[in-house]
C-alpha cells in the first residue's frame, strides 16, 4: 500500500472518532489492524487520546497470518482467547481495519488449509452487538498491491478514492439515505430503465432496510447494525424475489474476488430468470449458477441505491457510487428475506432512472 498521508490519516481518525463512533471521554476504543493499513492505525491511538478515551490497538501480522495458513495451522488463527474476549467485553468503541490485504493468496489453497480461518467470525460480531460497541469496519485493510493487479486498478489511485469516499461525513449519507429509505419503506412496486435496453419492474415487500452510512446511532444500535462500513454510502433492501419481470442490462464493472465482470445481462419472466450473459469475466459465476441448486437461484433478490459522490470505481463498493442501483440474484434471506439459495451474484447499473409507485426516486443517474 502506498504511504498514508499524515493529513489525511489524521482526518480520517477524526471523523470516524466523532461523527461515526461518537467516542466519549474515558470510553474504552480498540483499533485492530493488519500489516498494510498500520500506518491509517495509528493516527485512530493518538485521536483517541486527545478524546480523553482508552485506545488500545490490536495487530496481526500478514506474513505470519499467511505462515500458519501454509504450514496448515490456519484453524489457529480462527479463535479467540479468553483475554480478547475480555477486552472486547469491556470495550465501548471498536475501529476494524479488516484483511487479510493480500487476499488473493488464498485462491487456489487446500480447502483443508482454509478450515476455520475466520471461525471466530459468527461469535465476535455476537457479542459486539450483545455488548452494544459501536464499531466501524474500514475498508482500508483490504488494500494491497497484490489486490489491484486481481482487479486490474492502479493502486495510489485505488487507495486515494478510497480515502475520499471515507471522508464523506456520515451526517451527509444519513440524510440523503433516510428520504430514500422512506420511499422504499412507503413503496409497493418498483420501476427501472436505462437508454442501454434496461426495463425492469419489481414488488418491494415489507422487508428489513438497511441504511450503511457510515454512522453508529441508538437506533442502529437498537436494531443490532452495530458495525458501520467505511466508507458508508447505500440503502437497499430485499424485494418480493418472485415479482421480477424485464431485462437489467449492468453497465458498470462490478468486482468478484475473482476478478472483475463486465457486461452483465439478466432476463427475467413471472419472477423467474430466463437468460444471463457477461461480456467478461463471468464464468465462474456461471459455473457457480449451474453448481447451485435449482430452488432459488434463479431470483432477483435484492437491490439497493447508491449514496456517496465520492465513488467511482471503487472495487466491492461499486454499489455506494451516488445514484447507482445495485441488483443481487439468488438468496436473500440473509438479508431478512425469504429466498434462503447458497447462490449469489450481482450487477450495477449507474444512470438510470428507478421510480416507486410512479414516482421517481433516480433520474438518469442523480438521486431526485
Amino acid at each position: 500500500m502506498p504511504d498514508a498521508s499524515p493529513e489525511a490519516a489524521a482526518r480520517l481518525a477524526k471523523m470516524v472518532l466523532t461523527q461515526t463512533l461518537h467516542v466519549k471521554k474515558g470510553e474504552n476504543v480498540v483499533i485492530e489492524s493488519w500489516s498494510e493499513s498500520l500506518p491509517w492505525a495509528k493516527p485512530f491511538v493518538t485521536e483517541a487520546r486527545k478524546l480523553g478515551a482508552n485506545p488500545m490497538l490490536l495487530y496481526e501480522d500478514e506474513p505470519a497470518f499467511w505462515e500458519a495458513i501454509q504450514n496448515g495451522n490456519g484453524h489457529h488463527t480462527g479463535r479467540v482467547g479468553t483475554h480478547e474476549w475480555a477486552a472486547l467485553a469491556r470495550t465501548s468503541a471498536y475501529v476494524f481495519f479488516f484483511g487479510p490485504s493480500q487476499w488473493p493468496r488464498a485462491e487456489g489453497l487446500p480447502p483443508k488449509k482454509l478450515n476455520g480461518v475466520a471461525g471466530y467470525n459468527q461469535e465476535w460480531y455476537k457479542r459486539a452487538a450483545k455488548a452494544k460497541i459501536r464499531g466501524a469496519r474500514l475498508y482500508l485493510g483490504r488494500v494491497s498491491q497484490l489486490a489491484a493487479d486481481r482487479w486490474g486498478l492502479d493502486l495510489a489511485e485505488w487507495q486515494e478514492e478510497l480515502v475520499r469516499a471515507s471522508l464523506v461525513p456520515p451526517k451527509t449519507l444519513h440524510q440523503l439515505g433516510s428520504r430514500v429509505a422512506d420511499r422504499i419503506r412507503k413503496g409497493t412496486v418498483a420501476t427501472v430503465s436505462h437508454p442501454n435496453g434496461t426495463e425492469l419492474t419489481f414488488r418491494l415487500g415489507k422487508f428489513p432496510i438497511l441504511l450503511d452510512d457510515g454512522l453508529v446511532d441508538e437506533a442502529d444500535l437498537k436494531a443490532g447494525n452495530n458495525m458501520a462500513t467505511v466508507p458508508g454510502g447505500v440503502v437497499g433492501t430485499p424485494i418480493d424475489h418472485t415479482s421480477a419481470s424485464g431485462t437489467l442490462v449492468g453497465n458498470h464493472t462490478t468486482y468478484p474476488d475473482s476478478g472483475p465482470v463486465t457486461g452483465i445481462r439478466w432476463s427475467f419472466a413471472d419472477g423467474h430468470l430466463t437468460d444471463q450473459s457477461y461480456e467478461s469475466g463471468g464464468e465462474k459465476i456461471l459455473a457457480a449458477y449451474h453448481k447451485a441448486p435449482k430452488a432459488g437461484r434463479d431470483r432477483l433478490a435484492s437491490f439497493s441505491v447508491g449514496l456517496n459522490s465520492a465513488i467511482h470505481k471503487l472495487p466491492q463498493m461499486e454499489d455506494q457510487e451516488a445514484g447507482s442501483l445495485f441488483f443481487s440474484l439468488g438468496g436473500n434471506q440473509f438479508r431478512g428475506g425469504k429466498n434462503a439459495s447458497p447462490f449469489g451474484a450481482w450487477m450495477v447499473v449507474t444512470g438510470a432512472y428507478l421510480s416507486i409507485d410512479g414516482k421517481p426516486v433516480v433520474r438518469a443517474g442523480k438521486l431526485v
